[in-house]
C-alpha cells in the first residue's frame, strides 16, 4: 500500500529481493497532476503496472471494497509506505505477520506527515528511517528496525527525500527477513520522547524576516523543492532556492537588502546571504543574474507592502 514517489523504491526492493512477492498494490485514486492537470495514476500504481502487479485504488469512500479485495489475497504481511490513509483494525488485524510501515524519521521523533521537512527545520544532524508495526495511532506502533543517515548542511527536503526513500527500501527487506527468521523483535516507543509534525502547506514557505537567519536558511532547505520558500520584491513573488546564514547582525529593519554583491538581507537576528532565486514566472538563476536584470538596490525591503 503506497502512493507517492517515496514508496516506489520499496516496491522495487520487494520485487528485486526475489524472496517476497507483492500480489496486490493498493494506491490512492488517479488524480489530475502537473501543470496540464492530466489525470494520471500515482507513481506507485504506475510502477506496479510496469511490473505487471495487479493494482486497485482505495480512498475513504471505497474503503470497505478495498478491504475485501485485500482480504481475498490472504496476505502474510501488508507493507505500507506513504499510503495516505489511516488504516482501521479490520486491515491491521488481517495479516498474521502484521502491517509493516516505513517511516522517514527515527521514531518516536517526528511522527506525522512531514518528517523530512521537520528534521531540516529542527536542525537535526542525524535522521533516518524506521520500520514499525502499525497500530491505530499515528506512527505510534512498535519499532522493528532503524537506519540512520546524516543531515548535511547542503541537504534540501528533495535530496533527503531521495536518500531516505532508498534507505527505507533496504530497511524494509531487512525487516521482512528479520520477521521471517525471528531475529527482529518489536520494541515499544517511548512516548515521552515523541515529537509531531504538521502537514506542509504553501503558506508555510512564506519568509518572515523577523526570524533568525539560521532558521530562515533551514526553511529554504526544508521547503525545497515544494512548496518553496518565498518573499516578495517590487510586488512580485520571489522564490529563494539557496541561502546561507551569516552571524553578523546588521542594524536594519528585518527584510532590508543591505548589499547586492553578495545579496545580503537583514533578519531578526543575523543576516541571510541569498545565492539562488527564481522570480515569478521565470527560471532559476543566480542572485548575480537577478541583480543584473532587475531594479534592486541596498535599502530595498523584501516582503514590504507596496
Amino acid at each position: 500500500m503506497g502512493s507517492p514517489d517515496f514508496a516506489v523504491p520499496s516496491l522495487d526492493a520487494l520485487v528485486e529481493s526475489g524472496r517476497y512477492r507483492p500480489t496486490l498494490v493498493v494506491s490512492q485514486p488517479d488524480r489530475p497532476r502537473g501543470r496540464g492537470q492530466t489525470v494520471s495514476p500515482t507513481p506507485v500504481r504506475a510502477r506496479a503496472v510496469e511490473l505487471h502487479i495487479p493494482t486497485i485504488t482505495m480512498e475513504k469512500s471505497s474503503y470497505a471494497e478495498g478491504v475485501r479485495a485485500i482480504a481475498a489475497e490472504k496476505p502474510d504481511v501488508i507493507v505500507v509506505v506513504a499510503f495516505g490513509m489511516i488504516l482501521k483494525s479490520d486491515l491491521l488485524d488481517m495479516p498474521p505477520r502484521g502491517c509493516v510501515n516505513v517511516h522517514a524519521s527515527l521514531l518516536p521523533k517526528h511522527r506525522g506527515v512531514s518528517p523530512i521537512q521537520a528534521a531540516i527545520l529542527a536542525g537535526d544532524e542525524v535522521t533516518g528511517c524506521t520500520t514499525m508495526l502499525i497500530d491505530e495511532g499515528v506512527d505510534t506502533g512498535d519499532i522493528l528496525l532503524q537506519q540512520e543517515t546524516p543531515v548535511n548542511t547542503s541537504d534540501t527536503a528533495g535530496t533527503l527525500f531521495d536518500r531516505l526513500a532508498h534507505i527505507g527500501a533496504e530497511l524494509l527487506v531487512k525487516t521482512l527477513d528479520g520477521i521471517s527468521d525471528g531475529s527482529v523483535k518489536p520494541k515499544k516507543q517511548d512516548d515521552a520522547l515523541a515529537t509531531h509534525t504538521r502537514k506542509i502547506k504553501k503558506t508555510h514557505g512564506e519568509i518572515d524576516w523577523t526570524k533568525d537567519a539560521v532558521h530562515l536558511a533551514r526553511l529554504v532547505r526544508a521547503m525545497t523543492p515544494w512548496p518553496s520558500a518565498y518573499t516578495t520584491h517590487n510586488g512580485k513573488r520571489l522564490i529563494i532556492e539557496q541561502a546561507s546564514p551569516q552571524q553578523t547582525t546588521i542594524p536594519h529593519p528585518p527584510g532590508t537588502i543591505v548589499s547586492t554583491d553578495p545579496l545580503l538581507v537583514s533578519c531578526g537576528n543575523g543576516t541571510l546571504e541569498i545565492h539562488r532565486v527564481r522570480p515569478e514566472g521565470r527560471k532559476s538563476m543566480t542572485t548575480r543574474d537577478y541583480v543584473a536584470g532587475h531594479p534592486i538596490a541596498a535599502g530595498d525591503r523584501f516582503g514590504a507592502s507596496d
